[in-house]
């Protein structure tokens, strides 16, 4: 008797699996789509946000809506890689009024630094206009570096020491900053960094992590 229902179990399985094969062969719009492990969080969200990915020179290269009360949203990074082709030599991103040498050790490699920034539709016209960005930011960058390169450069307002360290691709650029003791100089540092998840937070001094 156990021989037969066995039998009859092991008979039923494979239909199983061919009608939930093409069930979702058949499924509209095909598979949903895989979390990128990729995301950016905030304080809760106001009605009518939007994050914005921004160029230096403040040119939107991607744009999502953020529900009301979230505090966190995930965003695509196969969306933004064309932007690589936007990117200039890396040296050519060294803030003027250095001081002292700088050193890049690959001249010419193309680097490209974006930022994230969150705005509130206030008069839900779909655009983002003049005092419609929150007060919220984060020192980490979405960074793409045509090869691996190594950027180190002093300034002298602020009195500040930058080290930038980038991965081939892209990569979020990590942000840390500290003043050691005995001394005026700040030391701070932008690294690629395999976690893509950025912190938007209110603006804090130049001490901030």
């Amino acid at each position: 008797m156990k021989r037969v229902m066995m039998t009859a179990v092991l008979g039923v399985l494979p239909l199983g699996l061919m009608a939930c094969g093409a069930a979702s062969t058949a499924s509209p719009g095909g598979r949903p789509a895989l979390p990128t492990g990729a995301e950016v969080r905030f304080p809760a969200a106001p009605t009518g946000a939007y994050l914005n990915l921004l160029t230096d020179a403040g040119l939107s290269v991607y744009q999502i809506s953020v529900s009301a009360a979230s505090t966190s949203a995930e965003v695509d990074p196969a969306k933004w890689v064309a932007t690589s082709s936007q990117a200039v030599a890396v040296e050519t991103l060294i803030p003027a009024g250095t001081v002292g040498n700088s050193t890049v050790s690959a001249p010419g490699t193309k680097v490209l630094l974006l930022h994230w920034l969150m705005w509130q539709d206030k008069n839900t016209n779909g655009t983002r206009d003049a005092g419609e960005d929150l007060a919220l930011l984060s020192h980490d960058r979405v960074a793409y570096a045509g090869a691996a390169v190594t950027v180190d450069f002093t300034t002298a307002t602020p009195d500040m020491h930058e080290k930038w360290t980038l991965s081939a691709g892209w990569s979020r650029a990590e942000h840390y900053v500290f003043l050691p003791s005995n001394t005026a100089t700040y030391q701070r540092t932008l690294s690629s960094n395999t976690l893509n998840r950025t912190t938007l937070h209110l603006p804090t001094p130049v001490t901030s992590q």
